[in-house]
């Protein structure tokens, strides 16, 4: 079968023709050179730029300071794909003379890297990105500062950028592990072992100096300075950690200490400071630095011990609060477990434990001080351990201090103040001995006292203070005039002093005052208070007690006691228990201490009462105007001794002598109960004390008073007496005595009620050697008128029987000599008329008449006349009898 022939498209039977070669776009050749191009001269450039860079900068430095300082880099490594420049021991020095205009310092670094550096920023001379700038491990001296700086020295630092930059933008900026030494002038004026300072986000430009949420163009900054000293105003500072963070808001300082030099000025403190720990929390920086006011949560001062020496010379002018800070907000103040110490002069302190805190601290240098806030702030508390002090020569020791201006108390504990020694101290100053366990000052607004100089306080105790209290020599001014150093006007509510002791020294009668107990009520110191006449010592009222009271009386003779002193000026009432004035010498000792013979007199008075006392006149012009005094069961006892010189002095107990006294005393009504006046008497003639006593006392004066006012010849001092001679003959008598007459003209009359002539005998035979035999009083009736001459009177004694004995002493015993039995019966038959009336029934008048001696007290001057009218009643001549009756014993003083 022929075979059939199949015929295929040209297309496909055909075989494709060869393909033509690709070929690279000339774009693509051009970029590739491009690239090749350039990476070449970056090569190149790579290898040029280091030393280029680093000449450059050398020759900048250089070139900015006029040849000043040279700079020497190590090592310089630029990156511009990481846009980096790293140097590494970079020396800056400068030349041997360095113009005034710029500082004299040398700078060693171990690198300096500054990473993330915008170049085209840098190339249009905007602000310029920076990631980061660190110098590491520098050394810097400084060691003269520009003595003259430029116009451009004061220019903030955005203004002086180099290459006319616009501004650097820094993300970090630090400066670690650096060494600082800050020497002009003295090899060691300032050292840091290391110092580290970091800020972020650093925009050194207009806006960056504008914005007030940054600080020195930074958004934080953290400093950290370790073992630093220094030197300042002549004193060496030295610390060992300081720690700055302005993004926490903390500042914290420790292991500070300052030490005064031996070059402090005069005009300065020397000042010594140990400070453990110093931390501020919560400032607000930038406030500081853009407004000028300092904010802060709290400020702490752990231990500091502080003492400072007041400056010599007196320090003018000064950088004030608004220098610094125009403002000062802090919430919070402490300072524990501190130490002060004081050296001046005039004033010495010591203060240990102290422990202050404040709350809401402001001061404002443009506004006035807060009424409200006490020293700026809203509260303060204050405590003191053991503290001491010298004050005007006087040692003061301090056991605790409580103060809290919120609460409004005031505590102190363990107070001792002790005085100059002897030879110490200034000439006739106060001086102070004092023992105080507790004293507490309550509700009192420590504000009002600073803004108004006014001190209100509700109470203030004192419990067992013991005061020893010297005033000066010259008379103190009042204590309101004292207080209005420190405070205008004092009120004070209650003031209570508790179980004290007082001893006033220095004058002639101090006396001491045991078991104080003092409460006053209304008190108000002021000008005005001291004027109103209702106050009483500044006060409404006082009431008071006490126990043992003594003084010297007549030092060195007598002391004075009471053993119980009660005072309320609201029922006007004072009143004593137990009075006594005791001598410190017999009669014997008396007068040879005296030189001439003087009594030894022994009072006791079981109570003594003031009724209606005017106690403001009392206080302010020791005036004594009372309604009526009190004297219950009084005892005299006057122990006396003939031998010696008379007394030469003019007796104060006379009536002339109101008119002398330098107050004016008033009592409307004096009431003697029951009082009881022994005598004992030693004469020359015999060794034997003669003895007389009068008792049961009982009468009422009126009107005793030098006030011309109420006395006055119409209403003189007016008097009614009852007693009993020897407790045995009673005796009635009045007495009328206008006291302010100069001539001291006065009345006594009275009666004396039946009773033996024998009576006297314990009297008369010791010390006159008669003897009273027999001898019965029925009645002596006498009046007799007195002045400062003497008395005259008359006397009618009813008696009968009357017979005298005359003695004689011998061999120590009283006899009855032969001579003497012969001259007693001839007395008794020619002188002594033994009855009255006599017997014719005649009722004979003696005259009372006796001279004065001044020397000698009214009551003397009384018995003379009593006993000159008694003699010439019973028929002694009458110049016999004033004679007999004014003798006077005198003899050599005893050995």
């Amino acid at each position: 079968m022929p075979e059939t022939v199949v015929t295929a498209p040209s297309s496909a039977s055909s075989p494709a023709p060869p393909a033509a070669p690709s070929r690279v776009p000339t774009w693509l050749w051009w970029l590739l050179g491009v690239v090749a191009l350039l990476l070449g001269a970056a090569l190149l450039v790579q290898h040029y730029l280091d030393p280029w860079l680093r000449r450059k900068l050398e020759q900048q430095v250089s070139t900015q300071t006029h040849g000043q300082y040279h700079l020497r880099v190590g090592a310089l490594e630029a990156s511009l794909w990481q846009r980096a420049v790293r140097l590494r021991n970079v020396r800056l020095r400068p030349a041997a003379q360095v113009a005034d205009t710029l500082p004299r310092l040398r700078l060693d670094a171990a690198r300096l890297n500054v990473t993330g550096v915008g170049l085209l920023a840098l190339l249009r001379k905007a602000v310029v990105p920076v990631d980061s700038i660190v110098l590491d491990s520098a050394t810097i001296q400084v060691l003269a500062l520009a003595r003259r700086p430029t116009r451009n020295a004061g220019k903030p630092l955005h203004e002086q950028l180099p290459l006319k930059l616009k501004g650097l933008d820094i993300g970090y900026l630090g400066l670690l592990h650096t060494q600082v030494a800050y020497l002009p002038g003295t090899p060691d004026a300032a050292q840091l072992r290391r110092a580290d300072l970091s800020a972020h986000d650093l925009l050194i430009s207009p806006a960056g100096a504008a914005d007030t949420q940054r600080l020195a163009y930074a958004t934080d900054w953290r400093l950290l300075l370790q073992q630093a000293k220094g030197r300042a105003q002549g004193h060496h500072l030295q610390f060992k950690h300081l720690l700055v963070s302005t993004a926490d808001g903390e500042i914290q300082l420790d292991s500070v200490a300052v030490q005064p030099g031996s070059t402090v000025p005069g005009n300065l403190p020397r000042v010594s400071l140990a400070l453990p720990r110093l931390r501020l929390t919560g400032l607000k920086a930038a406030r500081l630095l853009h407004q000028r006011t300092f904010r802060a949560d709290s400020l702490l001062l752990q231990a500091p011990q502080l003492t400072v020496v007041p400056a010599a010379q007196k320090a003018t002018g000064g950088a004030g609060l608004g220098t610094y800070a125009r403002e000062i907000d802090l919430a919070h103040l402490a300072v524990h477990q501190g130490f002060l110490q004081v050296k001046d002069n005039a004033l010495r302190a010591v203060m240990r434990s102290i422990e202050l805190a404040g709350t809401a601290i402001r001061l404002d240098s443009g506004q006035a001080p807060n009424a409200k806030k006490l020293f700026f702030a809203k509260a303060w508390t204050l405590g003191l351990g053991r503290s001491n002090a010298t004050a005007a020569g006087h040692a003061v020791q301090l056991g605790g201090l409580k103060l809290s201006t919120e609460a409004g108390t005031l505590g102190l504990n363990a107070v001792r103040v002790r005085p100059p020694g002897p030879g110490q101290g200034k000439p006739g100053a106060v001086r102070v001995d004092l023992t105080l366990p507790s004293l507490m000052l309550r509700g009192f607004d420590a504000a009002e006292v600073q803004q108004r100089r006014q001190l209100r306080a509700s109470s203030l105790l004192i419990e067992g203070a013991r005061l020893t209290f010297t005033p000066p020599r010259q008379a103190p001014p009042p204590v309101w005039k004292l207080l209005s150093k420190a405070v205008r006007r004092t009120d004070l509510a209650e003031l209570r002093i508790r179980h004290s002791f007082l001893q006033i020294g220095g004058l002639r009668h101090s006396p001491e005052i045991n078991g104080i107990d003092l409460t006053g009520r209304g008190i108000r110191i002021d000008s005005l208070a001291a004027l109103e006449p209702r106050r009483i010592a500044y006060a409404r009222a006082w009431k008071a007690s006490s126990g043992l009271i003594s003084a010297p009386f007549d030092p060195p003779y007598y002391r004075a006691t009471s053993q119980r002193a009660r005072l309320d000026t609201d029922a006007q009432t004072f009143s004593f228990d137990q009075l006594a004035l005791t001598p410190r010498y017999s009669p014997v000792g008396m007068n040879l201490h005296k030189g001439y013979q003087v009594p030894a007199v022994r009072v006791k008075i079981p109570s003594l009462t003031f009724s209606g006392l005017e106690f403001p006149g009392l206080v302010r012009r020791a005036d004594v105007r009372v309604a009526r005094v009190r004297v219950l069961r009084p005892q005299v006892r006057i122990a006396s001794d003939g031998r010696g010189p008379i007394n030469p002095n003019r007796s104060k107990i006379s009536p002339e002598e109101m008119r002398n006294l330098p107050m004016t005393v008033d009592v409307r009504r004096l009431d003697i109960v029951s009082g009881t006046l022994a005598t004992r008497y030693r004469s020359p003639l015999t060794p034997l004390p003669g003895t007389m006593s009068i008792n049961r006392f009982t009468g009422s004066f009126f009107n005793l008073s030098n006030d011309p006012k109420r006395q006055t010849a119409a209403t003189p001092l007016t008097g009614r007496a009852t007693t009993y001679l020897q407790n045995k003959c009673r005796l009635d008598a009045q007495v009328s005595m206008y006291t302010l007459d100069p001539r001291g003209q006065h009345r006594v009359w009275g009666v004396f009620g039946p009773a033996p002539f024998g009576i006297l005998n314990s009297m008369t035979v010791p010390t006159r050697l008669v003897k009273f035999k027999k001898g019965d009083v029925q009645r002596i009736r006498f009046d007799m008128k007195a002045d400062r001459h003497g008395t005259t009177g008359t006397m009618r004694a009813e008696y009968t029987g009357l017979q005298l004995q005359l003695l004689g002493y011998k061999d120590e015993e009283i006899k009855k000599p032969l001579l003497k039995r012969v001259i007693s019966k001839a007395v008794n038959v020619i002188v002594i008329r033994d009855q009255n009336p006599r017997k014719r029934g005649e009722l004979v008048t003696g005259k009372m008449i006796s001279t004065r001696e001044p020397r000698f007290s009214v009551f003397t001057l009384w018995r003379q006349s009593v006993v000159s009218g008694l003699f010439d009643n019973v028929g002694v001549p009458q110049k016999l009898a004033q004679k007999l009756s004014e003798s006077k014993d005198e003899a050599p003083l005893p050995k």
